[in-house]
């Protein structure tokens, strides 16, 4: 995906209008426009700032990653139910460190819990049968 396509996206997920934008970055409507479709691009202050308004990395602006969070939230302290703590990256550094097979195993795991999570949300929001 395009610069331009992510800060319309960004800022369409937040409601907000071009001109919207605009006042929080403290440019013009007509910036913002350009932006979008790419007659210009933001310069590096400028593509920290919107990264930093929108809780995403620039390299998420930047089309690198799609992994929609900035680093300090990837890196934040998360308390699991067992009461231990975690975070993204630590999970992410175990996952890298395992081969290929294991790798793919995880994956097919996580696809499982979300198939699983899946089903008993429909069955919480089933109509009542009368």
């Amino acid at each position: 995906m395009l610069l331009g396509d992510l800060i319309s996206e960004l800022r369409q997920d937040r409601n907000m209008n071009q001109k919207d934008l605009a006042n929080v970055l403290n440019v013009s409507v007509a910036t913002i426009s350009h932006y979008e479709s790419e007659k210009s691009f933001p310069d590096v202050q400028m593509l920290v700032r919107i990264a930093d308004f929108f809780g995403v990395s620039t390299d998420y602006l930047l089309g690198r990653t799609r992994i929609r969070m900035d680093f300090n939230t990837f890196c934040m302290q998360v308390r699991m139910l067992d009461g231990s703590m975690t975070s993204a990256d630590r999970v992410m550094q175990r996952f890298l460190k395992l081969s290929d097979k294991s790798q793919l195993d995880v994956i097919n795991l996580m696809d499982l819990f979300q198939m699983r999570d899946d089903l008993r949300h429909t069955d919480i929001i089933k109509p009542l049968d009368l």
